[in-house]
């Protein structure tokens, strides 16, 4: 079940978080019921594969940036249905440039466009490994570097390095 209408242009990516780490019991339902505490929904939807499996991340998009942020900050890393829930915004704000590097963002592993950064490995902001929010689906076609990307590490993958990670950091 989805909030009425769908993700508009107007507003919607400044108010748009991304819920991972989810129990593949939750549903839309669950989502609305728990986030609607905080605000307004525009927009609420569990991500599923094409067999009707949850990939175990979802969207949720508020009538208001402030409801996203209070969401972020209230639920991040709380537990539902005995998983440690991780919210991000789905498209962060830019950040303004800084004087220092003349209008350039630093980008880890070098300049914005710099072929060495394809494919490489590295932990993106959240700390997360990369492709760590990604939906399982692996491309085969070749870049234009002439490298095939690595396959993209399936969700029981995933979920069992974040145990693992969870496991050893709850000391």
């Amino acid at each position: 079940m989805r909030s009425a209408g769908g993700p508009s242009a107007s507003g919607a990516a400044s108010s748009k978080i991304t819920v991972s780490n989810l129990h593949y019991g939750v549903s839309d339902a669950d989502i609305i019921e728990l986030f609607g505490e905080i605000g307004q929904i525009r927009y609420a939807s569990v991500h599923y594969d094409r067999s009707g499996r949850s990939l175990g991340t979802a969207d949720v998009v508020f009538e208001r940036r402030a409801n996203a942020q209070m969401a972020i900050q209230q639920y991040n890393g709380v537990p539902l249905d005995g998983r440690p829930m991780v919210i991000k915004w789905a498209n962060p704000p830019p950040t303004p440039a800084s004087p220092r590097t003349g209008g350039l963002r630093q980008v880890q592993g070098g300049r914005v466009g710099d072929r060495r950064m394809r494919g490489g490995g590295g932990r993106g902001s959240g700390g997360a490994p990369r492709g760590a929010g990604g939906r399982g689906r692996g491309s085969s076609r070749g870049g234009r570097g002439g490298k095939a990307k690595p396959a993209a590490p399936t969700a029981a993958e995933l979920d069992a390095e974040l145990d693992a990670y969870v496991n050893a950091n709850a000391k």
